[in-house]
């Protein structure tokens, strides 16, 4: 929070909900006359010159982020080879966390600079990628695993530049167990558009994948291994937003401000998050699992009625001995056992 306020003095930009006042002729006021005293920069900017403080901010918060990152992540892997998947997890919350704040140094550029409007950034994003049509429907893949433990996939669903949240796909990896991100993007691919072709359902008209030039070409190896003509795919590599092409085409990098670059992450970043949270989701169940085959007298079948039954295991570790009696097969003396078990652990 400091940090993000010394960046709001020193750059002369917006952090908040606040909204700038358009003065006419392409100036702006960012505040009213009463706070323009926060600022070591002009309270008037020009379009344009807003710009450039923003990349300028950027720079500077990028430049103290990546360093933090790096050792975030170094923790994450050490904590993964460990096996502890939880304090894993943990840290990957607080890069999460780290990522999301320098993310809103741009707030003002996707409010005010043309992103409050997706139709439009839809239209951007066809001429600045140069499609035959115009991108109504987008979809996204990303995967999501800690050193290869809990490997899964999402697919988020863009139709005219806003989330489409019920056709929201989510996967898990079945065809290998471990680390290999390609495998995992050609298995979920294949899969989601094998399904729409026998459904006869229709393609999206760009498909987006989170990541670089090898997970590109896994995605286009799903649709040439099923002899599927591919609609127009394209990668966002992390680290300097590339934007990788699967015909061949040079990669470009857009600026921060552009609508098209901006709707991109919102779809890649949507993708992500959706993935993380699903990984969480089976971390948590295996935690439970893993506690409660520890206990003898429960097979996976009860085992599994119980999670089902209490959703969470400090709910299960707080169940009475009647609420635990009316799980289907847990009789009065599994219960007593059950709950002393769990009050030593």
């Amino acid at each position: 929070r400091k940090t993000l306020a010394e960046l709001r003095r020193k750059f002369g930009i917006l952090l908040s909900d606040a909204k700038p006042t358009d003065l006419g002729n392409n100036r702006w006021r960012l505040y009213d006359d009463a706070r323009q005293d926060i600022y070591t920069q002009a309270n008037e900017v020009t379009e344009e010159a807003y710009r450039k403080r923003m990349d300028a901010a950027c720079a500077f918060l990028d430049g103290q982020a990546r360093e933090w990152l790096d050792h975030l992540q170094a923790k994450m892997k050490s904590a993964a080879e460990a096996r502890e998947y939880e304090r894993a997890a943990s840290v990957r919350d607080l890069i999460e966390a780290l990522k999301r704040t320098a993310q809103r140094t741009r707030k003002f550029e996707r409010n005010q600079t043309g992103f409050s409007q997706p139709g439009e950034a839809v239209d951007r994003l066809q001429e600045k990628l140069a499609l035959q049509s115009r991108p109504y429907s987008i979809e996204c893949f990303d995967i999501s695993h800690i050193s290869g433990s809990f490997c899964v996939a999402s697919m988020v669903c863009f139709k005219n530049g806003k989330p489409d949240r019920k056709n929201y796909r989510r996967y898990k990896i079945k065809s290998f167990i471990g680390n290999d991100d390609f495998r995992a993007m050609e298995e979920v691919v294949g899969r989601r558009y094998r399904r729409l072709r026998l459904e006869k359902r229709p393609f999206p008209e760009l498909i987006v994948i989170d990541g670089g030039a090898g997970q590109v070409t896994a995605a286009l190896k799903a649709f040439f291994g099923q002899n599927i003509e591919p609609p127009t795919i394209i990668g966002l590599a992390k680290r300097n937003e590339t934007i990788i092409f699967s015909d061949g085409r040079e990669s470009i990098n857009l600026p921060h401000y552009d609508p098209a670059l901006r709707l991109l992450q919102h779809v890649r970043d949507e993708a992500h998050h959706f993935a993380n949270s699903y990984n969480a989701d089976l971390r948590s169940q295996r935690l439970r699992e893993s506690i409660l085959e520890d206990f003898k007298g429960l097979g996976p079948t009860k085992r599994q009625a119980l999670i089902k039954h209490f959703g969470s295991l400090g709910k299960l570790r707080s169940a009475t001995l009647q609420s635990l009696c009316e799980v289907d097969g847990i009789g009065r003396k599994t219960a007593t056992n059950l709950i002393k078990f769990l009050s030593n652990r």
